[in-house]
């Protein structure tokens, strides 16, 4: 009978040597895909970090974008402020000025000898007299700062202007005339005191300086002038045109209210009846500015 032991540790040494190279081809798969995985979960912590660190520059981006729009909310809340707590400023006042004027007017000749001022007055007492008072209004209409670029700190207004002058009257007892219709031929007996008057509508350029604050001379170069003279001259003229030449000046002592002296003269182009209407005036006026 043979014996069976001499096969069986053949047996276990195929098994051993089959298990060692099985070992062998394995452990290289288990080593290598271990090390995959760690690299893969290195990678995912690596895109992790990346992923926080581009939201938190995200969130620092929007805030930037905010502040703007933040500070100006917060200036305009800092201007409603001051508004609220502030006094209430003034209206602007405009530059155009309403004026009122009044004062001393004198002829450079009287109107003695005429038909009718006292040809046929009585006791011989001629109405001759050379002065008297007007008083006036007008306004001044703004039209440029600095003439137009070429005076600093003149302004140029346009003057529109009425005055009433009252030269002299002949009223009394031995100052009286007939009236007027007896010098063309008709017999009226009634008798009247005669006013020697002028009316003058003029329109100038007028220069105004502003450097000095509430002091403001001002000088109207040429302006134009009609007269409405009365009684009417020998020759039934009632109209005379001519020119002014005006210098002044004003003060605002409160806003919007000016006060101020001012002289003018008044050169007509005509005589009537070889007796000039020449004259001068002088006075004051209040402004208001409108």
């Amino acid at each position: 009978m043979r014996q069976s032991h001499g096969k069986f540790p053949k047996n276990w040494a195929l098994i051993v040597i089959t298990f060692l190279a099985g070992a062998i081809l394995l452990s290289p798969t288990v080593v290598f895909g271990g090390q995959s995985i760690s690299t893969l979960e290195e990678r995912v912590r690596q895109m992790e970090e990346e992923l926080r660190m581009l939201r938190r520059e995200l969130t620092r981006v929007r805030e930037k974008a905010q502040e703007p729009a933040q500070q100006v909310e917060q200036l305009e809340e800092r201007v409603a402020v001051v508004e609220r707590t502030s006094p209430s400023k003034p209206e602007p006042l405009g530059y155009n000025m309403l004026f009122f004027r009044g004062g001393y007017t004198e002829l450079n000749s009287d109107r003695s000898n005429q038909v009718f001022t006292d040809i046929f007055e009585t006791g011989g007492i001629q109405n001759d007299d050379d002065s008297g008072w007007y008083v006036g209004a007008g306004f001044d209409y703004f039209l440029n700062d600095n003439v137009w670029g070429l005076v600093p700190n003149t302004s140029v207004f346009a003057e529109l202007g009425i005055e009433y002058k009252n030269l002299d009257t002949k009223d009394d007892a031995l100052r009286v005339v007939p009236v007027a219709s007896n010098a063309i031929g008709v017999q009226n007996t009634s008798t009247e005191g005669v006013t020697l008057s002028m009316l003058t509508v003029s329109a100038s350029p007028k220069l105004k300086y502003t450097g000095w604050g509430k002091f403001q001379p001002w000088i109207i170069p040429a302006g134009l002038d009609f007269h409405v003279i009365s009684p009417p001259s020998d020759a039934g003229t009632v109209l005379d045109i001519g020119v002014q030449f005006a210098a002044g000046i004003d003060y605002e002592p409160i806003r919007g209210f000016h006060v101020g002296v001012d002289g003018r003269y008044h050169l007509a182009a005509d005589e009537t009846d070889g007796v000039e209407n020449d004259h001068w005036t002088t006075g004051g006026y209040l402004g208001i500015h409108f």
